[in-house]
């Protein structure tokens, strides 16, 4: 296992769109995002995409990994690395993450880690994406927003937790 930075032209494109589905979306954030990709056999296999959202909050953006390649942990270690990366920026001191209403195991995961929710941006999905995302047999609507901060101790959480679901 290997996370590191990636340029833009390593990141998967597929591996982007298995989180987030309006490639112009994908596109503008990774412009002005830092991209880290979970590498195993010199293959990417998971990504995460931190960006800023605004003075002294970050926001992790996309975070998935190859169906091939789920429930190994790898989205648990991206998100510690992207917290990690957060902690050491000295302009860094929350952490947002914004998942659908119908992200259910994403929304466990989270807070598992210590994440809290603080907002619904309620029609999100339907507002901003051409067509109709469905998940579970759930169609996603609304954001789920949620936060940490990364200058105390709760960020540890997501090193120690293990995650069942």
């Amino acid at each position: 296992m290997k996370i590191q930075p990636l340029a833009a032209a390593q990141i998967p494109r597929d591996l982007l769109l298995l989180a987030d589905p309006s490639w112009a979306q994908v596109t503008a954030y990774l412009s002005t995002g830092q991209c880290y990709g979970y590498q195993q056999n010199g293959q990417v296999v998971g990504v995460v995409v931190l960006t800023t959202f605004k003075t002294g909050v970050w926001e992790v953006k996309n975070i998935a990994v190859a169906p091939a390649y789920q429930h190994r942990g790898i989205a648990k270690a991206l998100l510690a690395t992207a917290i990690a990366v957060c902690q050491a920026a000295p302009t860094c001191d929350e952490l947002q993450i914004g998942t659908g209403n119908s992200s259910l195991r994403q929304l466990a995961i989270y807070q598992h880690a210590g994440f809290e929710m603080i907002a619904v941006w309620v029609n999100f999905f339907v507002d901003n994406y051409p067509d109709p995302i469905y998940e579970a047999g759930l169609q996603c609507k609304s954001m789920v927003r949620l936060s940490m901060s990364t200058t105390g101790e709760v960020a540890q959480r997501v090193e120690n937790e293990s995650f069942t679901n």
